[in-house]
């Protein structure tokens, strides 16, 4: 976990930024990184987020975002010591210690005359800022202290560039941060000296004087004896200059050229280290922006190379003919060229010694074009343009540049079209640059489209380009085409590569593993992978991160994907069916081992291609984490399989799936795929596939929104009915067993509790024949539901009982699930010391890995438990619960929580607070169809409603909670 405070206070976790809530849940949080791993006060906290006049609520708020801080850091982060709360941060986990340390260290190397070591701490040290300290809050003393030091590291960075001769590319900063900080003499110094080296000696004197004025107006002083004494050094004119550049080869800069600026800072300074000739190969697919980058480079870089800027094209030359135009610009020709080109480049070698030039190259294809253009002499730099990764070229620094972020595809269209275009139709320009990809070459093209059609609208090109089979021919303007620059990688690849191109380009997943190429072309997974990293070297294919097996993912760009199914055929549906086939038989495996819901799990005919043991070893490690790489994969593949009319595929995927679904709350995720699969399979007439994903969705109708076809748990009850009637049909008893499980429960929210109470003893019968221990624990459960809070006495042995068979089978969740149904049993007996030992028990569980289901359900009732006992725990409880059922829509967790703090709100006398709870959760419980919870909120809410005066809502709620509890 990485903290950060230096520019907006955030934390991130594994590449990602955790969301930190309120402005003043983040102050609270500054003010504890401020003094980490030391406690803080609560009125030392009290004070810094509200100042001399806290409200009265400032302690109860306090605890609120501690506790929600603990929700996102995690509990051993945010530690209650000594009154006050503790922040424990780990060592190199906060950016200002990790400055403290770079910038000492820097410092300690300039006064060793270390120069080199010194500005390269002290940039890695200013590197860490991203604007002031603290950014949007305030922090006191603190951010001012900071800031000082910050400019105090930069003016010794400075300070080591200078020594190392680096003054004339230092000119243009000094002057930003003069003006930003007009008394800081040192810095004043520091621009007078550069300009000195750059040969203005005329107006680093005129800076001195504008200086000494300065100091004399503001401050009533003299400049330092540093300042005068430098001032003494260029009147004598004792500070050297170089010459002017030549020869001057580079192509005209990009006028419109937009965005890149974190590249063009990191490739400059990369181009300007001298310890070694810099190499610098910027690579990617065609249209991305390459030469663009590399030509802007080189503008910016002329200066710090004035002995030439030397340009070749070598995708239409040879570096023999290269050499021989580079020789003659440096004044050699003729005869004096050798013939033999490894004589031509130890003379270009030989003619760059000692000299400060630039060479730039455009469309480099292989290795050895660059070798023999490299100059010999580290006073030189080489920058080189790609479509493949020159990974073969020894030393070389090698960029792979991707496509523009959103803000800056707008821009650069916006600079082609005009401004006054793009302000007239924003979203169809936003629309335009998504569907060329943020490709640049892409987005100047489609600009270039309307500035040759000035009458017509951008919506007109947004809605030409929407059409996948046309786009790439709409994205064509003069001698410029998309198609043209992609098939330039393409017909550079082998044959296999080229195959395995084409199949890739058919899925629909946003991303995918190399063993997925094994699948659609099944080969071995070595072959698949080298042909993977063909792609990838062509920049036809992205590696963009690797997943949690240490294993590359890769994407396709949306064009790049285009043109591959371009070139595709209809036996190619072979291929793709493989490769679903690879994600079921990966996906069946892994569901196994995650500790979901209890229903049997039931597979179909599907064909599926075996993985080699070496991918199912490397990759199901950790079969929670897999789901978790693969999630949007897996969607991707059971909605295509469903456009393909691949039922058997569709529906065992999908059900593969569920476990996972369930345990991580991605209920909607769910729906997504159960759906379409589910219409599929009744379209085919696929009985099997239609009653498991129904099963699936009623599951998750359970819990979630208003429920299934907006009608809830009589849905469930319908649903259940007819899906009891499916698996009788197709003979599958095991499912016959979860149907009438499902139905019980239905029918237990009804308040039909003997019919339920059949119904689970048929689903208990139905799995103890089949052999199906979870369904039995399922049943058991489901009786215990039936007989209800009133007769605990019966539903005690059969939690009990169920909590027996979760743990048999090592499913976690379900026993977590048991324990909490246990508390609410002992809650209702009045046992609450076993009560609130079970429900501990089940959040245990649910902490060990993240259940935001189970975890809301263990909160909502645990709340319950403390307001029956009158613990003060139980609002901060509830409100947590609330907060959870909001987020993943569970919404009978929602209104159960609801209950619970409008029964607080009434108790406090704050009758109108009660009244607006209790009536969202009364219309949530009526949605939902819980008769015993829908009847027991309205008399509480009967109670809020006469105790702010309005007798006729109070006696209307009254007499409903009687005819829903008959």
């Amino acid at each position: 976990m990485d903290f950060a405070i230096l520019g907006p206070v955030e934390v991130w976790q594994d590449g990602a930024r955790i969301p930190l809530g309120s402005t003043k849940q983040r102050a609270m949080l500054a003010a504890l990184i401020a003094d980490a791993n030391r406690p803080v006060a609560d009125h030392v906290l009290i004070e810094a987020l509200w100042g001399s006049a806290p409200p009265r609520t400032a302690g109860d708020n306090l605890r609120l975002y501690a506790s929600r801080l603990r929700r996102v850091l995690g509990a051993d982060r945010i530690v209650r010591r000594h009154g006050g709360y503790l922040l424990a941060v780990r060592q190199g986990e906060l950016d200002l210690h990790r400055f403290a340390t770079l910038a000492d260290g820097g410092a300690a190397a300039l006064r060793r005359g270390d120069h080199d070591k010194a500005a390269g701490l002290l940039r890695e040290a200013l590197a860490l800022w991203r604007g002031p300290a603290y950014a949007e809050l305030d922090a006191g003393d603190d951010a001012p202290r900071l800031e000082e030091w910050r400019l105090t590291t930069l003016e010794n960075r400075i300070e080591a560039d200078l020594a190392l001769g680096r003054g004339p590319d230092l000119v243009a900063e000094l002057v930003g941060e003069v003006a930003a900080h007009p008394l800081r003499e040192r810095l004043r110094g520091q621009l007078m000296l550069a300009l000195a080296r750059n040969g203005r000696r005329a107006e680093a004197l005129t800076l001195y004087a504008e200086t000494r004025r300065l100091l004399a107006d503001e401050l009533g002083v003299e400049p330092g004896p540093e300042l005068r004494e430098l001032h003494l050094t260029i009147l004598r004119g004792e500070v050297a200059h170089g010459g002017a550049p030549s020869p001057a080869q580079l192509p005209l800069n990009i006028a419109d050229f937009t965005g890149r600026e974190g590249e063009v800072t990191a490739l400059i300074e990369r181009l300007k280290d001298d310890t070694a000739v810099p190499v610098v190969v910027i690579s990617g697919m065609g249209g991305v922006g390459k030469s663009a980058l590399a030509v802007h480079v080189a503008h910016q870089m002329i200066d710090a190379f004035p002995d030439g800027q030397l340009y070749a094209n070598l995708g239409n030359t040879d570096p023999a003919s290269v050499l021989s135009a580079f020789l003659g610009a440096l004044g050699i020709s003729g005869l004096s060229v050798p013939e033999d080109v490894q004589a031509r480049a130890a003379l270009f070698r030989s003619h760059l010694a000692r000299r400060r030039a630039l060479i730039l190259l455009d469309n480099v294809a292989t290795e050895e074009q660059v070798r023999l253009l490299l100059p010999g002499s580290p006073t030189c730099a080489m920058l080189a343009t790609s479509r493949t990764r020159l990974s073969g070229l020894a030393g070389a620094h090698l960029v792979d540049l991707d496509v523009l972020p959103r803000v800056k595809a707008v821009e650069l269209f916006a600079r082609v079209v005009g401004r006054e275009r793009v302000a007239a139709e924003p979203a169809a320009v936003t629309e335009i640059v998504d569907l060329c990809g943020q490709m640049p070459l892409a987005v100047r093209i489609a600009g270039a489209r309307l500035v040759a059609r000035p009458r017509r609208t951008v919506a007109w090109l947004a809605r030409r380009l929407r059409d996948e089979h046309g786009r790439l021919d709409q994205l064509v303007a003069g001698d410029q085409a998309v198609r043209a620059s992609l098939s330039l990688s393409y017909v550079g690849l082998t044959e296999p590569a080229r195959r395995a191109f084409r199949l890739l380009g058919l899925l629909d997943c946003p991303d995918f593993a190399a063993w997925v190429a094994a699948a659609l072309l099944d080969c071995s997974i070595h072959e698949g992978e080298a042909l993977v990293d063909e792609l990838v070297d062509a920049q036809l294919l992205t590696a963009f991160g690797t997943d949690s097996s240490g294993n590359l993912r890769y994407r396709f760009h949306d064009l790049v994907r285009l043109y591959a199914r371009e070139h595709t055929s209809p036996e190619d549906d072979d291929a793709v069916a493989r490769a679903l086939g690879g994600w079921l038989a990966l996906a069946e495996r892994a569901m196994v081992h995650v500790p979901g819901a209890c229903y049997a799990i039931i597979h179909g005919p599907a064909a599926r291609w075996e993985p080699p043991a070496v991918v199912v070893r490397e990759y199901l490690a950790d079969p929670m984490a897999w789901f978790a790489d693969e999630r949007r994969a897996l969607i991707a593949a059971v909605r295509q399989a469903c456009a393909r009319s691949l039922d058997d595929l569709a529906w065992d995927l999908a059900a593969s799936m569920e476990r996972y679904f369930d345990v991580r709350g991605y209920f909607e995720d769910c729906r997504r795929v159960n759906e379409p699969a589910l219409e599929l399979c009744r379209k085919t007439g696929n009985r099997l596939g239609e009653a498991v994903m129904l099963r699936g969705l009623l599951d998750v109708t359970t819990w979630i929104g208003t429920g299934y076809d907006g009608e809830a748990m009589a849905a469930l009850d319908r649903k259940a009915a007819l899906l009891l009637e499916m698996f009788r049909e197709i003979g599958e008893h095991r499912g016959l067993s979860d149907a009438y499980a499902m139905r019980a429960w239905g029918l237990a929210a009804a308040g039909e509790s003997e019919r339920a109470l059949e119904h689970g003893r048929e689903a208990l019968r139905l799995a103890a024949e089949t052999g199906h221990t979870g369904g039995e624990a399922r049943a058991h459960l489901a009786m215990a539901v039936a007989h209800g809070e009133a007769r605990t006495e019966q539903a005690t042995p059969h939690l009990r009982q169920a909590l027996a068979l979760a743990k048999e089978i090592g499913n976690r969740r379900f026993e977590a699930t048991a324990l909490q149904f246990l508390g609410i049993s002992h809650t209702a007996a009045g046992e609450f010391e076993q009560a609130h030992e079970c429900l501990m028990g089940s959040l245990e569980i649910c902490n060990a890995s993240p259940d935001p289901a189970s975890e809301a359900l263990t909160l909502v009732v645990l709340a319950g438990l403390y307001a029956r006992t009158g613990d003060e725990r139980a609002r901060r409880t509830a409100e947590t619960a609330e907060s959870m059922s909001r987020q993943y829509n569970l919404s009978h967790h929602l209104a159960d929580s609801l209950a619970v703090l409008g029964g607080l709100d009434l108790a406090e006398g704050r009758a109108a607070s009660a009244v607006r709870r209790l009536e969202e959760s009364v219309g949530l419980w009526r949605a939902r169809g819980w008769s015993s919870f829908l009847g027991r909120t309205l008399l509480v809410l009967a109670d809020a409603y006469a105790a702010v005066g309005d007798l006729d809502a109070a006696e209307g709620c009254r007499a409903e909670a009687a005819q829903v509890m008959k």
